[in-house]
């Protein structure tokens, strides 16, 4: 049998194949250089390539979020002016709404002062009514009588005088049926204008009743309230316009008892009693007088 066989290299190549395999080995030396640079450049191409998209990518993103960012600045700015608007219309509402208030509560204040002045004025009107004669406009016998307790109690406390007149107007039935009830009730008007015009201003004047009045003294003497007397009468007389009448025609006299406190006179009525009984005995001498008790 023939036998095939080849002669080989050190390299194990076959020897018939030396020059051919020398001549493959080179070409394939070159080729896998050729090969490995073109793909390295392509590689370097797609790596560059995908760098430059990467980075339009990321201006594109950059631009976006800007863009974003501007978009949300400029919608929390008008927020906030939308904000400052919104609080600026509530406070001018508030001040409006305050301004009314204090409006109406400075005319509900008015209302309340003149309200409060009506009823001290109201309530001045009824004490003038619970303490005044509505005829004569003295002090009536409810303020006559506090009047005499007060005084006699300051009288005891300090041991001064106290005196008091009670007079009744002579014959005022007659002057009524004469001359009239409105005639009269002159006498009683002119009867409490003397009375004032004639005495101090500590003195107290008053109508108790019908025709009858009262003086209370203050820090007088019996003497002294004996010349209070003469001084009234001496008024009475002088007096040319009784009932109005200024041409006379209407005499008016009165008839008077006037006593001074003592350490007997406990209570106002036992200082009162004493006066009426020197007045009754005035009448009962002829009246036009003043007696003492």
């Amino acid at each position: 049998m023939r036998e095939n066989t080849f002669a080989t290299g050190d390299a194990g190549v076959p020897a018939h194949a030396g020059k051919a395999g020398s001549a493959s080995v080179a070409w394939r030396i070159p080729n896998a250089v050729f090969l490995y640079m073109a793909t390295s450049s392509a590689w370097a191409r797609t790596q560059a390539s995908s760098a430059g998209v990467s980075s339009n990518v990321g201006w594109i993103v950059a631009c976006v979020l800007l863009l974003l960012g501007l978009l949300l600045c400029l919608w929390l700015l008008w927020r906030q002016r939308a904000r400052s608007r919104q609080l600026s219309l509530h406070a001018q509402e508030q001040t409006r709404l305050a301004q009314r208030q204090a409006e109406v509560l400075e005319a509900v204040s008015r209302e309340s002062a003149t309200l409060e002045q009506q009823l001290r004025e109201q309530v001045q009107a009824f004490e003038r009514l619970a303490n005044e004669d509505d005829l004569s406009g003295l002090p009536n016998r409810r303020a006559f009588d506090d009047a005499l307790a007060r005084n006699m109690a300051a009288a005891h406390r300090d041991g001064r005088p106290l005196s008091l007149i009670v007079l009744s107007i002579d014959h005022l039935k007659q002057i009524n049926a004469s001359w009239s009830r409105a005639v009269g009730d002159l006498v009683l008007c002119e009867t409490g204008e003397l009375l004032r015009r004639g005495l101090r201003a500590s003195d107290m004047p008053a109508r108790l009743g019908n025709k009858e009045f009262a003086v209370l003294l203050s820090n007088a003497t019996l003497a002294d309230a004996e010349r209070v007397g003469e001084r009234l009468q001496l008024l009475f007389a002088q007096f040319g316009q009784w009932g109005g009448r200024s041409e006379g025609g209407v005499t008016v006299t009165f008839s008077a008892g006037a006593v001074q406190m003592d350490l007997e006179d406990l209570a106002p009525v036992q200082f009162y009693q004493r006066a009426k009984s020197a007045l009754a005995r005035a009448k009962h001498e002829g009246r036009a007088r003043t007696c003492t008790g």
